[in-house]
Formats: C-alpha cells, sequence, structure tokens
C-alpha cells in the first residue's frame, strides 16, 4: 500500500524518499567526515533483531513517526508502523502473514492470499530496517563543508547536502538546504541523527525544519504492539465493520 502524502511537515523527513533509493557509501572518491563511524552504525543496525525508532520532531518533541520491529526464530518479521501530521493518521500492523493498515479511521485487511500482501524478512528487511535508515548519501555530501568534532566523551559527524545531487528529492517544494547530524559516543557507538532541512517559502522567507532519529530497544523488543483497532476492519464491497 502506497500512503498519502503527508505534506511540506513530514517532507521534511527525506529518509524515506532515500531509504527506497538503496543508497550506499561509493567508493570512488576519498572518504568524507565521519565516513567510517557511519558504515560501522548502519552495519551494526541491520544485524539487530529488534528495535524501536522514533522520528521526533524537534521542535514540539514530539514523535511523529514510531517504527517497531522484530524478527522471529525464521528471521520473519513483524512490525508495527504508526505516523501522525496535523489531521493525518495513519498506522500498519504486518506479522508476515496478515496485515492491518488504518488511515484517518479506515481500517483495511490483507492476508498472504492478496496478489498485493508482502511480507518481510531479515534477507528482505521493511525500508526501516534496512541500513538506509541512517541516511548516508557519499556523492551529493559537499566534503568542503562538511566536518567531524571530538572529545572523549562524543563524535559529532555533520554532512552537508548538495540537494540536487539527491534524486528523488524535488526541488519544486522548495527544498533549498539539507543536513544530517550523526552523534555518537566517545567510542563510536550511534546515538542518534538529526536531519535538517531549508525551506524556501513563495514570499522568500525561509523555513527550517528538524527532525532527529533514535534507534532504541535494540534487541529488546518483547512483544511487538499493534496500534489498530482491529475490529474496525472495512470490507471492500460493504465499506462496513466486520
Amino acid at each position: 500500500m502506497k500512503f498519502k502524502s503527508f505534506g511540506r511537515r513530514l517532507m521534511a523527513v527525506i529518509t524515506a524518499a532515500v531509504i527506497l533509493m538503496s543508497l550506499t557509501a561509493c567508493g570512488e572518491s576519498d572518504p568524507v567526515a565521519g565516513e567510517d563511524y557511519i558504515l560501522a552504525a548502519r552495519a551494526a543496525y541491520v544485524e539487530l533483531d529488534s528495535a524501536r525508532v522514533d522520528v521526533v520532531n524537534d521542535n514540539t518533541g514530539e514523535s511523529e513517526q514510531i517504527f517497531i520491529y522484530k524478527y522471529d526464530e525464521v528471521g520473519m518479521m513483524t512490525y508495527s508502523y504508526y505516523a501522525v501530521s496535523g489531521d493525518t493518521v495513519i498506522a500498519q500492523y504486518n506479522n508476515g502473514y496478515e496485515q492491518y493498515t488504518e488511515e484517518n479511521g479506515v481500517v483495511s485487511y490483507l492476508d498472504t492470499g492478496d496478489a498485493s500482501f508482502t511480507s518481510y524478512t531479515k534477507d528482505v528487511p521493511y525500508p526501516l530496517a534496512d541500513e538506509g535508515l541512517i541516511v548516508f548519501y557519499k556523492k551529493a555530501v559537499n566534503t568542503e563543508t562538511s566536518y567531524i568534532a571530538t572529545n572523549e566523551l562524543a563524535i559529532e559527524v555533520c554532512h552537508y547536502y548538495d540537494i540536487l545531487k539527491l534524486s528523488g528529492v524535488d526541488t519544486a517544494d522548495g527544498m533549498t538546504g539539507f543536513k544530517v547530524l550523526y552523534y555518537f559516543d566517545g567510542e563510536g557507538n550511534f546515538l542518534f541523527l538529526r536531519e535538517v532541512t531549508e525551506v524556501t517559502n513563495d514570499d522568500g522567507s525561509i523555513t527550517e525544519y528538524s527532525y532527529s532519529i533514535y534507534i532504541t530497544e535494540q534487541n529488546e523488543v518483547g512483544t511487538v504492539p499493534n496500534f489498530i483497532d482491529i475490529t474496525k476492519v472495512e470490507t471492500e464491497d460493504e465499506g462496513e465493520a466486520v
């Protein structure tokens, strides 16, 4: 299922767009600032058996996207996704055999017998469980302005991106700047990242959107919750709860 656009506010979080491009760090150029730390964090993330991901609006402190997943003993993924932007709310639960999707109060159901049903595994993960969650598109990083700052307690890496080199990003929406800040502890373990998007409005004013992505409950998720009231499932023919 393809969810409707959330509009400009979640357009600022371009993670989902770049994930679908399966971004990798190309080895054709010299290393960029902090590359080793970022690649190690991406490699460690895909090895997790379970985790919770929160995309937090830094202006409000609220989680606008939540993704919780867990693989079973054969590598089948169960996941739950929830997102909110203004009046738009969507959620999805998939355990590899059946899927519930809710959009603005309307709940639909699919199972393995439906042609459009998709299950995910350790080998074929849901995009938010893949390494692309930790954004890194080497070819688009401006190496002259990017930097790494370190001390005994923490490491900060900042990548400024050339948005014209970010495939799939629609600059017609007014995006004029994008940077990612990555934070690690003093030993190089990943803590979180922050995506900051600059948008130039029609009147020439500039709005900055900042979202932080946290990966918690690593290998500690017990049961994946279902955010959807499954009693509200509607049939295609009748449009009524079953």
